[in-house]
């Protein structure tokens, strides 16, 4: 896929993503962001900018499949087309 195709994508999971249930799972389990010396609750637009940083990171990256992403968010790319996660929980044996 091309890098506009994936920017297309991109905004297609944007509005499709239920950003209110991950921000509703936070708040359950008292889920907090650290900002600067404080651990804080973060607001729908900082959630969606972390989401759309993370997608945009992948998009950009020379690699045909990569993953980045933070405060629980993980964006992938595969040369099929790119995926948005929130995960809660992940082990391994690494």
């Amino acid at each position: 896929m091309t890098r506009e195709e994936l920017y297309k994508k991109r905004d297609e999971i944007m509005e499709r993503f239920d950003f209110e249930k991950v921000l509703a799972h936070m708040d359950q389990v008292d889920w907090k962001w650290q900002s600067s010396d404080e651990y804080r609750r973060p607001t729908i637009f900082e959630l969606r900018g972390t989401a759309r940083f993370s997608l945009a990171t992948v998009i950009e990256s020379e690699e045909p499949s990569s993953n980045a992403g933070t405060g629980g968010f993980r964006a992938y790319k595969f040369p099929w087309g790119i995926e948005l996660t929130f995960s809660v929980e992940r082990g391994g044996s690494f």
